[in-house]
């Protein structure tokens, strides 16, 4: 049984912690955009470019609120980005001596994207004259371990975010800002690399590898001093978005 002693105490802690946790004096918590509730609302009604424009100001977040918004920003970007539908796509006229990679190259299209916008299975497949679609990718993508996200940014617009499940240690020494390029996009299937310009490319796992030796990879495929695991869903769509060449930028808080 309680001493009254015991129970006094008690409604005493009660009373001093009751005011911080009363409806007056909610701030204690974090607050939670109205904005979010709206944007999401808005995407029911199918409003997503309503939704990523009321969000614009929370992508650049480093809390809960910013992960949410960039989440639904990439839920509204990324079938726009790798559509026709895409405002910079054009119609692009296959002339003699063109291959998909080539005209992949000049036209800052990743092979990837351009052979699904027009339907393409086999890579040598082309025809003179043939009216191609392509839509130019000049995207950078930014990784930051220590909130342990992907994302991927059209100037100051973001186009999709992604979790990163795990990843190897990283040395203290190399834990700081730092740019790089995206120096290879493999592929494999059943653990077996697949060349680019084999059909069965189109279908196999993506691994990206960095110039400074990262990797993004969706299993135990690929190489790379140290390897960044995502879902091999998010790996491949976010491969679809990126070339060799692009610019990436490992980002790190200032100490």
């Amino acid at each position: 049984m309680k001493s009254i002693y015991s129970i006094f105490v008690a409604g005493a802690f009660y009373s001093l912690l009751s005011p911080a946790f009363s409806a007056e004096n909610y701030s204690l918590w974090p607050r939670r955009p109205d904005e979010l509730e709206q944007a999401r609302r808005l995407m029911q009604e199918q409003k997503g470019g309503e939704a990523v424009l009321l969000l614009q100001p929370f992508v650049s977040d480093g809390g809960i609120a910013g992960r949410e918004a960039r989440q639904i920003c990439g839920r509204v970007n990324v079938p726009r980005y790798l559509s026709r539908m895409h405002p910079g796509a054009r119609v692009y006229t296959v002339r003699r001596g063109d291959n998909m990679a080539r005209i992949a190259a000049t036209q800052k299209c990743p092979q990837d994207v351009l052979m699904m916008l027009n339907g393409i299975v086999e890579p040598s497949a082309l025809r003179i004259g043939q009216k191609l679609v392509v839509v130019p990718m000049r995207l950078r993508m930014e990784i930051n371990p220590l909130q342990r996200e992907v994302s991927v940014w059209d100037g100051q617009q973001l186009v999709a975010d992604y979790p990163i499940i795990s990843m190897d240690d990283i040395p203290r020494s190399r834990q700081q800002t730092q740019k790089t390029r995206l120096a290879a996009r493999e592929g494999y299937i059943n653990g077996l690399a697949v060349p680019p310009r084999a059909a069965q490319y189109a279908a196999s796992e993506r691994v990206l590898v960095l110039e400074n030796g990262m990797a993004l990879v969706g299993g135990q495929n690929g190489r790379g001093s140290i390897c960044l695991r995502m879902d091999q869903k998010d790996l491949n769509e976010l491969a679809l978005m990126l070339d060799c060449g692009n610019e990436v930028l490992v980002s790190y808080p200032e100490r």
